[in-house]
């Protein structure tokens, strides 16, 4: 049997800053949508880059959401962090400005992904 221990909140920031990808829950409707999401942590705050679509119609309607990070060595070595709170759409040109260069520091390669039918 695996134990499992809980991580203090030290080790859930170096998780959040060292992997970058995760799982963003949101929920519309009582109907839960879950997103493979990259984001940029600055403790306490945590930013993603995303397009309008889906994400950000629900989270217009539902601002709730949760990001679920995890590190896998292997079956008995993983870490997992679930961090959740209230999404904050930027809308001042500095604010956005500079948040994008917060994310593009953590994800240099990001770009913009087009979802077609």
């Amino acid at each position: 049997m695996v134990e499992v221990e809980e991580m203090n909140a030290a080790d859930c920031t170096k998780l959040l800053n060292r992997v970058g990808y995760g799982h963003l829950g949101l929920v519309r409707e009582r109907h839960p949508y879950v997103v493979p999401i990259h984001y940029a942590c600055d403790d306490p705050n945590i930013y993603i880059y995303t397009t309008e679509g889906k994400k950000t119609d629900i989270i217009e309607l539902n601002p709730e959401v949760c990001l679920q990070v995890e590190e896998v060595i292997d079956e008995k070595h993983w870490q997992s962090v679930i961090a959740a709170g209230t999404a904050v759409k930027l809308t001042e040109e500095v604010e956005s400005e500079q948040a994008m260069k917060f994310i593009l520091a953590g994800n240099p390669r990001l770009t913009p992904a087009l979802s077609t039918l």
